[in-house]
């Protein structure tokens, strides 16, 4: 388990957190989607397939009805929330971000009454206890300082039995270390003076990346799954989701290709350590 952060570091690095997402994080809309000028958000050609796949197994896993209540922590623009919305009287969305709640406000399928926007510090929900059956957390815990305050959080709002969609990034896989040995073979070969970056073990903030880039933990399956089950869940299904980031030349040249992100989606259903992304069905117990 992670070490608590002493308080005055803790306040250092949520002043670098806010600085950087305020200064420089343009990936949510530019590398996967833009909204259009009649309020559409339109997925890039990176973004089409992977925001595609993301959306039909979250439908498929929450199986959300018309009475749920349904909560979307870290919903950022609303991708996800407002194709999920319609399917539900009662949605909540809720962000540290304003700007991105103020954004999704101007989206053309944006509904007020049923869609409540929310500014809240994710780690301190303000809900109360059980007041949803249905939640989703898309992509967000790698980016906060205490991704187990978060799920705890959502464990806490939920009733019992209520269902909980998880997604992360994947990176501590057999090809990741793969890739990683590779590295250093070439390195001591070509560049025998330059010292690897060590990684930080998986799961685990990574207190260097703070304010440098987006994601600040990177998680194994197994630890994923394990931090899930000591916060009270019950794990029921694990999907693995194909390559998506659109700084790799590798992915830049397959994803774009309908029939080789078919191949690698049912390659990662079927082994999810394959993709480069999680998305875990939960019970709340």
């Amino acid at each position: 388990m992670t070490k608590p952060l002493d308080p005055e570091l803790r306040r250092v690095l949520l002043e670098r957190l806010r600085g950087f997402y305020e200064r420089e994080l343009t990936e949510g809309q530019g590398a996967y989607f833009n909204v259009g000028d009649s309020g559409d958000l339109i997925p890039t050609r990176m973004g089409r397939h992977w925001l595609a796949e993301h959306l039909r197994l979250f439908t498929d896993l929450l199986a959300l009805g018309k009475g749920d209540r349904f909560l979307d922590v870290g919903c950022g623009e609303g991708y996800y929330t407002v194709a999920l919305a319609r399917s539900v009287e009662q949605t909540t969305a809720a962000d540290v971000s304003s700007s991105v709640l103020r954004l999704m406000g101007r989206l053309s399928d944006y509904d007020p009454d049923r869609v409540q926007r929310v500014v809240t510090d994710v780690e301190r929900l303000p809900f109360p206890a059980g007041r949803f059956d249905k939640a989703l957390c898309s992509h967000m815990l790698e980016h906060v300082l205490d991704d187990r305050a978060v799920v705890a959080e959502i464990h806490r709002v939920m009733r019992p039995g209520g269902v909980a969609v998880f997604a992360i990034p994947l990176k501590y896989t057999a090809q990741y270390r793969a890739l990683r040995a590779l590295e250093g073979a070439a390195r001591a070969v070509l560049k025998p003076w330059k010292k690897p970056y060590p990684a930080s073990p998986p799961g685990e903030l990574d207190v260097r990346l703070v304010g440098v880039q987006a994601h600040i933990r990177h998680y194994s399956l197994a630890v994923f799954r394990r931090m899930l089950e000591e916060s009270g869940f019950r794990v029921t299904d694990v999907k693995g989701v194909w390559f998506h980031d659109p700084r790799n030349w590798f992915v830049r040249w397959t994803q774009p290709r309908g029939w080789t992100y078919a191949l690698g989606s049912s390659l990662s259903k079927r082994w999810p350590s394959l993709g480069a992304g999680l998305v875990v069905r939960t019970l709340r117990l």
